[in-house]
C-alpha cells in the first residue's frame, strides 16, 4: 500500500519531545507553544505556527518532514541499520528509542545521527526504483571510484546528452557501496528547463522557471560482471551510457550492447513447471500476472489471478484457442511473481511481488534485503535469472532482439 505525505500525519505520529527538538534543531525554538503541556498528537497548534512562517521557511520545514516521513517505514528503518554499518556508527540501532514506531525512530536519527540519515535516504532511494535493465557482459574487476574517475564520467554522460537532446550541461556523479556487494553511482545532469505556475512568496501566482535534474542510477557487481541501470533515456542511449560508464570507470570498451537474455520466462508457460521453494525457507511462490506475445506479430495477451489459489497456467489453457493458437504460437515476455512469506526466526510474515519481463527488466527493488536475497535465489534456481548465459534464440522464436523496457 502506497503511503500519502502529508505535514499534520508526521507531526502527529513524532512524539513531542522529539518535534520540540526538531524545531529548534531549525531555529524555531520561539513557537508559541508550551512542550509540557501539549498533548500527544495534539498537532493543531504547531500546524498554526508554521502557518505563521513565510513560504521559504514552511517550505524547508516540509522538505525535511518529507525526508523523515521517506525513512519512517519497515524499509526506512532497515535501512537506517544498513546506513549504521556502513558509516560504523554500530551502536545505533541499539541507541534508538525501542519503544517507539519507526516516525519516532527516523525523527530520532534525524537528530542524532545525520551521517546515517543521510546515507539511509540513499539507500532507501535506490530500494524504491523499477525497471532495473540488466546486461552482464562487463569485465569482473573492481571500479575506479576516486573524484577524477567519477568527474570523467560526468563529462562524458554531459557531453551525451548535450550532443543528443540539448540538455545535461551540469552533471553530478555520487558513489556508494553496499553490503551486498553492489557499487551504486548516482548520476545527475540538468534536466531541460521546466516553467511552471505557482504562488509567490506573497501568495500571488507567478510563473517560475527552474532546471531540475535527471535520475540515471547504475549499479554494478564487480564479482559477476554485471551492470544494472536505471533510467528513463531511449534504448539507443542507455547503451551509449553502458559503454561510458565501463570506458571512465573499468577502462574497458563494452560496445553496443548484445540483449543475450539476462531474464528467460519462455519455459514458465508449461504447466509442468512448478516454482518448488525449499521447506525451511517457509515461502511460497505463484505466478500472478502473464504477458503472451504471439510470435512474428505485436499481438499479447495479458492474464491475471488474483489469488494462489487460482493458476495462471489454467487460464491460459482456457484463454488459448489451440486449434488457432497452440501454446507453442506464443512467448512468455513478463511475469508478475508473488512471493508469500509465513513467519520465521527474525522475520514477518508477509509477501513480495515483484515483475521480471524479457530480456532484461525486473523490478525486484523496495524490500526487506532477506526476502530479495530468498527471491533472487529461487530466480536463479528456476533458471529465470539466467546471468547472461543465452540459452534462447529470439529469431527463432519470432521476437524482436532488441525488446527492452
Amino acid at each position: 500500500m502506497s503511503r500519502q505525505f502529508s505535514i499534520p500525519t508526521v507531526l502527529r505520529m513524532v512524539p513531542n519531545v522529539l518535534l520540540c527538538q526538531f524545531f529548534e534543531r531549525l531555529k524555531y525554538g520561539h513557537f508559541d507553544i508550551d512542550w509540557t503541556k501539549l498533548g500527544e498528537r495534539e498537532v493543531r497548534p504547531i500546524h498554526k505556527e508554521i502557518l505563521q512562517l513565510s513560504r521559504l521557511e514552511q517550505d524547508r520545514i516540509e522538505g525535511t518532514l518529507r525526508s523523515i516521513f521517506d525513512l519512517a517505514c519497515d524499509t526506512g528503518i532497515d535501512a537506517i541499520f544498513e546506513a549504521a554499518a556502513k558509516t560504523g556508527d554500530y551502536d545505533l540501532p541499539s541507541a534508538l528509542p525501542s519503544d517507539s514506531g519507526p516516525y519516532a525512530k527516523a525523527m530520532w536519527t534525524w537528530l542524532n545521527r545525520p551521517e546515517a540519515f543521510n546515507t539511509a535516504s540513499m539507500i532507501h532511494q535506490v530500494e524504491s526504483l523499477s525497471w532495473w535493465r540488466k546486461r552482464c557482459d562487463l569485465p569482473k574487476r573492481k571500479p575506479n571510484v576516486s573524484p577524477i574517475y567519477l568527474l570523467c564520467l560526468s563529462d562524458m554522460i554531459s557531453g551525451l546528452l548535450q550532443e543528443e537532446q540539448g540538455r545535461g550541461h551540469v552533471c553530478t556523479v555520487e558513489h556508494f557501496s553496499r553490503s551486498d556487494g553492489l557499487d551504486y553511482f548516482f548520476v545527475y545532469p540538468d534536466d531541460f528547463v521546466q516553467n511552471v505556475i505557482a504562488h509567490d512568496e506573497e501568495g500571488v501566482l507567478a510563473h517560475r522557471t527552474f532546471r531540475p535534474t535527471l535520475e540515471i542510477v547504475f549499479a554494478f557487481n564487480s564479482h559477476e560482471g554485471t551492470l544494472e541501470m536505471f533510467s528513463k533515456m531511449p534504448p539507443r542511449l542507455k547503451s551509449q551510457m553502458e559503454n561510458q560508464f565501463s570506458l571512465a570507470l573499468l577502462e574497458t570498451e563494452i560496445g553496443d550492447w548484445k540483449p543475450d537474455a539476462a531474464y528467460e520466462l519462455n519455459h514458465l508457460k508449461n504447466r509442468s513447471f512448478e516454482l518448488v521453494t525449499d521447506p525451511e525457507d517457509r515461502v511460497h511462490a505463484y505466478i500472478r500476472k502473464a504477458r503472451l506475445s504471439f510470435k512474428n506479430s505485436d499481438r499479447r495477451m495479458l492474464l491475471e489471478v488474483h489469488n494462489s489459489h487460482d493458476s495462471i497456467h489454467a487460464m491460459i489453457e482456457e484463454c488459448l484457442n489451440h486449434e488457432n493458437v497452440s501454446l507453442n504460437d506464443v512467448n512468455l515476455t513478463l511475469a508478475t511473481f508473488t512471493f508469500e512469506f509465513l513467519p520465521l526466526e527474525g522475520r514477518k510474515a508477509g509477501t513480495l511481488t515483484f515483475d521480471v519481463a524479457w530480456p532484461n527488466s525486473c523490478g525486484l527493488r523496495n524490500q526487506a534485503p532477506d526476502r530479495i536475497e530468498l527471491a533472487q535465489k529461487y530466480l536463479k534456481r528456476w533458471k529465470v535469472d539466467v546471468g547472461g548465459t543465452p540459452k534462447f534464440d529470439p529469431q527463432a522464436a519470432g521476437m524482436s532482439a532488441t525488446a527492452d523496457r
